[in-house]
This record gives C-alpha cells, structure tokens and sequence, in this order.
C-alpha cells in the first residue's frame, strides 16, 4: 500500500485541487483509493454542522473515492484552538484508528495536512508525529511566485530532519513572468532543496469540471514520481481519452 503526505508550503496552495485530481486518477486506473483529512478547519456549516469542504470537493469530482475526516471544526484556527474554541477535544488515537479503517480497503491513501508538517495538532503533537505513526512519505505543494522558494527549502529540510522520504514539489497556480525568481523557480527548487519538481500546473478555477481536472493533471504532473513507481495503465491511449 502507497500512503502519501500532501502538504503545502503556505495556505490556499491548491493542495486538495491537487489531490483531488490525482486520486481519481489512480481511481480510474483501477487502484482503490483513499483520501483522508485527520483535522479541518474552517468548516463550512450546513445544518448546523461543521462540514469539510475538503471532503466535499474531492466527492464532487469522484464520488467513489472513500473518504474519512476525523474532526471538523468551523474556526479558522489551528486545531488546539479551535479544538479547545468549540469544546471538542482532538484525541489521537480516534486519527489512528480512522486511518486504519480506511487503509482496510485502500491501495492508496492520500493524506492532506491541516496546515504544514509542524503544524500542532494538539498540545502534545504535531503533524510530525502523524507521518511518523502512519509512515508516510511528503508531497509538497506550493503555489507559484516569486516568494515560495525559501519555504520550499524550509519544508523539504525539516522533513528530512524527521526521516521522511519527499517525493517531491508540485506547483500550482502558475503563470508567464519576466521575474527570473519565477521563471527559474523549477531550476532553483531541484538545485537548493534537491528534490524533483513533478508538476507544474497553470492556475486553473476551482470550478473546474472532473474530466478538465483529470486532463490537467495527467498532461502537467508526473504520476508515476508523485507514486515512486510504474503505472503501466498510465499510457497515452488513457491520456487521450481524458
């Protein structure tokens, strides 16, 4: 079984986009996949409840993907204070265990942070400790600009520092710039923090049909490095039919 640690340099990097698209993917290629959110913040309420829009996306573009969230708070605020804001407290071994559930079925399990690999996610553990205990390696997806090289660096140095393998960076959102900080930014990325650049997506709406999502990032990302290995259903004849 494949378990994969989405994570992103900074908020609104496009990591549940990403993920979305290359679970179905797998999922339309016959693999059975899994897509998990230990903690969401800055829940939707509908009814009452706090609802993840993460989830609600992923569903939206491939209802058949199992999905599993453990704790979903409607506060924008780090899980411990918006554990402790709603009078819900985050217990770890309920992540666990909703982890082991969903692998039960899943060749593939795609994990998506709530924030980076230090974020807390109670008093006593952070994200660290989740990759850790689910033995996990980290995909980093950051958005395009000028600025993000420097928390590339810092992510892919604190995830070796802990022992994870990082399979390397994405980026999101990208666009034609005469910055040179931009426009070598792959080049710089695989020289500083010697990791491949596996995708490079233009900026896309978030209102993206499945089948546009499906195209765009079958034709931008590298699946086969994202997964470490061969996909040999992955060819161009499914590339042309999507």
């Amino acid at each position: 079984m494949i378990n994969l640690f989405v994570t992103s340099d900074k908020k609104g990097s496009g990591k549940t986009f990403v993920s979305a698209g290359i679970a179905t993917i797998m999922q339309s290629l016959g693999y059975s996949v899994g897509y998990f959110k230990p903690v969401q913040t800055a829940a939707e309420i509908r009814a009452g409840f706090p609802v993840s829009r993460d989830i609600a996306f992923v569903k939206s573009v491939d209802p058949y993907i199992d999905t599993k969230i453990s704790y979903s708070f409607s506060n924008d605020l780090i899980p411990p204070l918006a554990s402790k804001k709603e009078g819900i407290e985050i217990k770890p071994q309920t992540i666990i265990h909703d982890y082991l559930n969903l692998r039960k079925n899943s060749d593939i399990i795609i994990t998506e942070a709530c924030g980076g690999i230090l974020t807390p996610i109670t008093q006593n553990i952070n994200t660290v400790d989740l990759i850790k205990t689910m033995e996990m390696s980290v995909l980093i997806i950051a958005e395009y600009g000028a600025d993000v090289l420097e928390n590339i660096l810092l992510t892919v140095s604190s995830s070796r520092f802990h022992g994870f393998e990082v399979k390397g960076v994405i980026l999101n959102k990208c666009f034609t710039s005469s910055n040179e900080n931009i426009k070598y930014l792959p080049e710089l990325i695989e020289k500083y923090a010697g990791v491949p650049v596996l995708g490079i997506i233009p900026y896309k709406n978030e209102n993206i049909s499945p089948s546009e999502l499906m195209d765009t990032i079958l034709h931008t990302v590298d699946i086969e490095g994202v997964f470490g290995m061969q996909i040999p259903q992955l060819n161009s004849d499914f590339k042309e039919n999507n």
